[in-house]
């Protein structure tokens, strides 16, 4: 298990990836190893984690567009109906844990109700800046430093309201980062960054790395320890990584991501 998760979401994509996802592997053919590659444990964490990503959505945007249809029904009989029209894996639609936890998540998403006021107001007094970027965070003054909720595991894919998946982020980074869940949700394959001191990375790049950070940290891999997101990311806000590269050369994404684990 990659961190400790507190949602539903978060169980149910952490399930894809202990039944299938870890298990994917990338494999050069004729003899060749894949040493060509910038890293290649990051290259195979890669492909993990995207045929978790591809797994997860399908079945949960699946869910929710079925909640109305097939939520009455008990998870063994939900599971059914949904590899019926394989729209899950048939490992995946027999596996009882796996469908109680899906079915959880399609109702946390289909019901997609905020945080009460009361916890809101509480989480948005917790830090004084925002989680990714570190700006100040104000009532008053600029739209874009403005106080908002974050999900860090979104609302829409399962992150329920509560104090433990929420977090003060500033109005910007809130709705930039949208319904990112990992880094390899980011513009992996679309990289080509080359340094300039006058301009920040792309604010997708930024947020992708920032990503790759809290997973880092949240898996134990920096300290000992698996932690949830959120205490994770309290623990290194702000996440933006400053990477610490002064030449004009272009890196590709797996490049910069070397850069983020060397800083931990």
């Amino acid at each position: 298990m990659l961190w400790r998760p507190t949602t539903y979401g978060e169980r149910a994509f952490l399930h894809i990836y202990e039944a299938l996802g870890r298990h994917v592997s990338v494999d050069a053919s004729f003899g060749a190893t894949l040493d060509f590659l910038v890293n290649e444990r990051s290259f195979q964490e890669f492909a993990k984690l995207h045929a978790t990503i591809e797994t997860f959505i399908r079945c949960m945007r699946a869910a929710v567009y079925l909640q109305p249809e097939i939520g009455h029904l008990a998870p063994t009989d939900y599971g059914k109906q949904l590899g019926k029209r394989d729209y899950v894996p048939r490992r995946l639609s027999s596996d009882r844990r796996f469908c109680e936890l899906l079915k959880q998540t399609a109702i946390v998403s289909f019901e997609a109700k905020d945080a009460p006021p009361a916890v809101a107001r509480d989480i948005k007094h917790e830090t004084s800046r925002c989680y990714l970027c570190g700006i100040k965070l104000a009532k008053t003054g600029p739209q874009h430093s403005k106080p908002t909720v974050e999900h860090l595991w979104p609302l829409s894919l399962g992150g329920e309201s509560i104090e433990e998946n929420l977090i003060a982020a500033c109005h910007d980074c809130n709705t930039k980062r949208a319904n990112s869940i990992t880094w390899a949700w980011g513009p992996v394959q679309s990289t080509d960054y080359r340094h300039d001191p006058k301009i920040n990375p792309d604010v997708q790049l930024r947020i992708s790395l920032a990503m790759a950070k809290l997973m880092l940290e949240a898996s134990g891999e920096r300290r000992g320890g698996r932690c949830s997101l959120k205490e994770a990311a309290l623990r290194l806000a702000p996440l933006f990584p400053n990477l610490d590269i002064k030449d004009g050369r272009h890196r590709v994404y797996f490049e910069l991501l070397d850069e983020v684990r060397k800083a931990g």
